[in-house]
């Protein structure tokens, strides 16, 4: 294919699809002195490594784990935080064909000890003590034990599988999730990567989260592959985040709702702190329809995009902003050929517009993704499947998310989505945060029970409950509320409601 044709304006070999190694080598040959990753500690230090040092590194990296017997076959664990050195690592790993697995750095003993029994992977990248019986390498000791290999790029392969993750689940017990997907991309797939999440070429990209999660893996990933410069702050704190957007004049990043909650929340906060954003897309949660009209007012809508699916990709839904005014509370259309379905609990469609559980189908030609420490999730026969979520689509196949079936409350015989509740809660201008409940009750059988997270001191329960009855129905409105001085969530940014509701019941509320 002649140069002048190609969307991947780095490749200068033959070949569309290009691996990730590879393409990191044209990239270096073609800019090998910017920037790469800037790393900002928590006191606002950076550490900067270039696109030429990046693949150096990475290739000292990915030869000395050849050495070692790791390739295709292989499971490494990379329990760094989000750092160069992270980075390096998932590089390295992908270089030798071997299946990369991140998890948190402060994954406890216990969990580590979990997967390690599972997998019996190769060798860990990881800052914690090393685990009996297993090869480890220490953040510090990397560079120094690598130094004695060549820079040079190993033989080209395809990671594939390229990736285990950990999805917790309303039980909190960690499945592992294989990703058969192959590490590259081809310039249809990078056009199809930009229609979804409003990334460009050599974007200045800011990540918001943790790397053993699949979004901000996927921008990482992604973001190199197009020649980003990706800044990587260890502190995610609104007032941060947003003096990083004005001083590097970040174009595209992505978030979860629960941190997009808190940074619109920002006293001060205004249009002209996002101004340079070209593309902000959000997934990893429901996003309420009044934080969804809240961002508009900060990025124009047509800037402003939303995946749904899964950590276990069973389908996927895109949707940009100014679809979303035309279709408000949607999360999109299914891509690539994927389909959805609304069904009840026979099995059977039901109409438009009526709420069942979602299956869905992934896009055409899309990676396959399966448990591995879990009974797989049932394949109908006519190809669907689901997690449990509950929706609607509309006349015009937009879907729209009501809640997980785990998390509906039946309270006095009436269904109630608890995630409904909680966006009214959290539309309150003095809410920073909340989670509704339903603890077990003999008049009610759950009784709706919201636990607060105040901003400040000026919430007052009566005026909230009478804001809510204008959002709500009568009886979705909580019959009881809490306020507590934080709600802890998961690294993901989602709360285990289920650990919630034991700790609420154990509190006697």
């Amino acid at each position: 294919m002649p140069d002048a044709v190609r969307f991947n304006r780095f490749n200068t070999g033959a070949e569309d699809y290009i691996t990730f190694g590879r393409q990191l080598e044209y990239i270096a040959a073609a800019k090998g002195g910017a920037p790469a990753l800037i790393e900002i500690d928590k006191e606002g230090n950076e550490t900067v490594i270039t696109y030429g040092g990046l693949r150096g590194l990475s290739n000292r990296m990915a030869n000395m784990l050849l050495d070692m017997g790791i390739g295709k076959g292989s499971v490494v664990v990379v329990t760094y935080p989000n750092t160069i050195m992270h980075v390096a690592a998932m590089a390295a790993i992908w270089k030798t064909g071997a299946c990369y697995l991140p998890m948190p750095h402060k994954t406890t003993h216990v969990e580590l000890q979990g997967v390690l029994d599972t997998l019996r992977p190769a060798l860990l990248f990881t800052d914690l003590e090393e685990p009996e019986g297993y090869r480890a390498i220490h953040s510090s000791d990397v560079e120094r034990l690598a130094a004695e290999y060549s820079d040079g790029f190993p033989p080209d392969v395809i990671s594939n599988p390229n990736i285990i993750t950990l999805s917790g689940g309303s039980t909190g017990k960690p499945k592992l999730i294989r990703q058969k997907i192959p590490v590259g991309n081809s310039d249809d797939t990078v056009r199809g990567w930009f229609e979804m999440v409003g990334m460009r070429w050599e974007d200045v990209q800011l990540l918001c989260g943790p790397l053993f999660h699949g979004a901000p893996h996927s921008c990482v990933m992604n973001g190199l592959f197009c020649g980003n410069k990706i800044i990587m702050p260890r502190s995610l704190c609104p007032e941060v985040l947003i003096d990083i957007i004005k001083k590097y004049k970040v174009n595209f990043m992505q978030m979860v709702p629960t941190l997009m909650h808190r940074i619109v929340k920002e006293p001060g906060v205004s249009a002209g702190d996002f101004a340079s954003i070209t593309g902000f897309c959000h997934t990893g949660g429901v996003c309420s329809e009044w934080l969804k009209r809240a961002w508009f007012k900060l990025i124009p809508p047509e800037r402003v995009y939303e995946m749904y699916s899964q950590t276990e990709v069973i389908g996927l839904c895109c949707i940009r902003g100014d679809q979303w005014l035309r279709h408000p509370g949607s999360v999109g259309r299914p891509i690539g050929g994927g389909k959805v379905s609304i069904r009840d609990e026979e099995g059977h469609e039901v109409p438009t517009g009526s709420v069942g559980e979602i299956f869905m189908t992934p896009p055409a030609d899309f990676f396959y993704t399966e448990y591995i420490n879990a009974p797989p999730i049932e394949l109908m026969p006519d190809g669907y499947r689901s997690v449990g979520d509950m929706g609607y689509v509309d006349e015009e196949g937009y879907l729209y998310f009501a809640d997980r079936r785990s998390d509906i409350i039946v309270t006095g015989g009436e269904n109630v989505f608890a995630v409904e509740v909680e966006n009214a809660v959290m539309s309150h201008p003095q809410v920073l945060d909340a989670v509704v409940v339903g603890i077990p009750d003999p008049e009610w059988g759950r009784r709706i029970h919201a636990v607060i997270e105040p901003r400040g001191d000026g919430l007052d329960i009566a005026e909230l409950k009478s804001y809510l009855k204008t959002l709500l129905s009568p009886y979705k409105v909580p019959k009881t509320f809490e306020l507590v001085d934080s709600i802890h969530h998961e690294s993901n940014g989602k709360v285990q409601r289920s650990k919630i509701l034991k700790e609420c019941i154990a509190r006697g509320v």
